[in-house]
C-alpha cells in the first residue's frame, strides 16, 4: 500500500507493480473505504487505486463547494499524476455521476468502464427538494437521523435487519465526514448535469452494475444507461440494494473480475 497526497487528495494506491489499473470513485456520503472488499479481492493482480473525493475523508474540505466537473477534474489529475495508462474507472451512486461526467469529457483516458448504482439523469424537482430537506437535518444537528435515514435507505431490509457489522460500518464511515462536505454534496449532487445525450458516444467496454433491490436509484435507471450504449454489459446484484459492492460483495466482486479478466484478455 503506498499513500499519495494529490492536489490535497487522499488517494491509496495498491498492487501498485500490476500494470492493469483500475481506479474506484465513492459514493455519498461516504469515503475510500467502501471499497475495502474490492482493494482485498483485487490487489493481488491488479493495481488499485482509491480515494477519498475533495472534502471527504482525509481529502482537503476547502470550501467544501464543488461541482461534478470539478470532482472530474480531480479524478484527471490521479490518473496523470499516478501515470495510470488507460485504467479502467469505477464509479458508484455519487461516484458513478462523477465518472459519466468524466468518460463525456475524457473518454480517451479510460479503457474501460463500471458504472453502479447510478443514473445519466439529473435531479428532478422532487430530489432537490429532498436534497434540500437533508441539507436542513444537518445544520439543524440531527446527524444521528440523517445517518439512519440514509442506510435504512441504500441497504435491503434484510441487510439492515441482519447485517448489523454492515450497519456499523456505514454508522463509522458516515461520522468522520464533515457537516460542510455532506451539504456541499448536496449541492453538487442537485446542480449536476444531464449526461444522457453522451451514452450514445461511449465507446469503451463498459460495465452496469446495480442492486436488484435499490430503491435510490432503482435498476431501470442502469437500463436505460445498457440500452442507450453500444458496448456494454448490465449485471443486477441479488440481496443488495444501493450498495452492492458491501451488501454482497462476493457477487458485486465476481462481477467486476469477470469484466476484467475477459477485457484484459482481450487487449493483451
Amino acid at each position: 500500500m503506498i499513500k499519495h497526497v494529490i492536489r490535497g487528495l487522499n488517494v491509496v494506491e495498491f498492487g501498485e507493480g500490476n500494470q492493469f489499473s483500475i481506479i474506484f470513485v465513492h459514493a455519498f456520503p461516504l469515503c475510500n473505504r467502501m471499497w475495502d472488499k474490492q482493494v482485498e479481492a483485487l490487489q493481488d493482480k491488479y493495481r488499485v487505486v482509491v480515494y477519498d473525493l475533495r472534502s471527504f475523508g482525509y481529502s482537503e474540505l476547502g470550501d467544501g463547494h464543488f461541482t461534478i466537473d470539478s470532482h472530474v477534474s480531480d479524478l484527471i489529475s490521479i490518473v496523470d499524476s499516478l501515470k495510470l495508462e488507460k485504467p479502467v474507472v469505477c464509479g458508484l451512486s455519487m461516484g458513478g455521476y462523477i465518472t459519466l461526467r468524466a468518460l463525456e469529457l475524457y473518454q480517451s483516458k479510460f479503457k474501460g468502464a463500471i458504472l453502479c448504482d447510478t443514473k445519466a439523469e439529473s435531479d428532478n424537482n422532487p430530489t432537490k427538494l429532498a436534497r434540500a430537506e437533508q441539507m436542513k437535518m444537518i445544520k439543524n444537528g440531527q446527524r444521528d437521523q440523517f445517518t439512519e435515514n440514509f442506510i435504512k435507505a441504500a441497504i435491503t431490509e434484510t441487510n439492515f435487519a441482519e447485517k448489523t457489522e454492515l450497519v456499523e460500518f456505514l454508522k463509522k464511515i458516515i461520522s468522520w465526514q464533515k457537516n460542510e462536505a455532506i451539504t456541499g454534496a448536496l449541492l453538487t449532487l442537485a446542480a449536476r448535469t444531464d449526461t444522457t445525450d453522451s451514452l450514445e458516444k461511449l465507446d469503451i467496454k463498459t460495465l452496469i452494475v446495480a442492486g436488484r433491490e435499490d430503491k435510490l436509484t432503482p435498476p431501470e435507471f442502469s437500463k436505460i444507461i445498457y440500452g442507450k450504449t453500444k458496448n456494454s454489459d448490465l449485471k443486477l446484484i441479488p440481496n443488495a440494494a444501493h450498495l452492492p459492492n458491501m451488501e454482497n460483495p462476493d457477487d458485486f466482486n465476481a462481477a467486476i473480475l469477470d469484466f476484467l479478466k475477459s477485457y484484459e484478455k482481450k487487449h493483451n
